[in-house]
């Protein structure tokens, strides 16, 4: 047993927290302007009144392994008057411990998302992100990825905001 459910999420958003990075191409933007905020979900089933299977997000107050939860990334240019270039905005978090990523669930519109699997060191998409082992070379699968990046490639304007996720299942 990893922990309670308490314990178990407080983790996880203490990792998300410290973990979570904003960089920018040199000299872009001053320290300041973007201001981010985060938001950890947890992703429910349910059976609608058709009989059909649905999602929906939920407050993640109690979670076990086996969980999906979902990480949001709110970002917004709270500069009053300076436009962040196209492409200096980069959102980088990693896939918190005692999780594996959700395959095909980062999302965020107008970016580039890339992923690492070696700790931030190198960046790929999942059609070229390779891992080095003893017995040669593979392509990296989304339980290695250890996080994910997202690009923004529009310009931010002032007051714009916008919001970048990923699921991950709870081990």
């Amino acid at each position: 047993m990893i922990g309670s459910g308490a314990h178990i999420m407080k983790m996880l958003k203490r990792a998300l927290v410290l973990a979570l990075a904003v960089t920018t191409s040199a000299g872009a933007w001053s320290a300041g302007e973007i201001e981010l905020r985060n938001t950890v979900e947890k992703v429910e089933v349910f059976v609608n009144a058709d009989g059909e299977e649905e999602r929906r997000l939920v407050p993640a107050t109690s979670v076990v392994p086996g969980d999906e939860l979902r990480y949001t990334i709110l970002f917004e240019n709270v500069s009053a008057d300076v436009t962040v270039d196209a492409g200096s905005v980069v959102i980088t978090n990693p896939i918190p411990d005692s999780t594996t990523y959700v395959e095909g669930s980062a999302f965020g519109a107008g970016t580039v998302i890339e992923f690492s699997a070696d700790g931030g060191e190198s960046w790929g998409d999942p059609d070229s992100l390779v891992i080095v082992e003893d017995a040669g070379e593979r392509l990296a699968e989304p339980d290695d990825y250890t996080h994910v990046r997202w690009t923004l490639g529009p310009a931010l304007d002032p007051g714009q905001t916008g919001s970048v996720f990923f699921r991950v299942k709870l081990l």
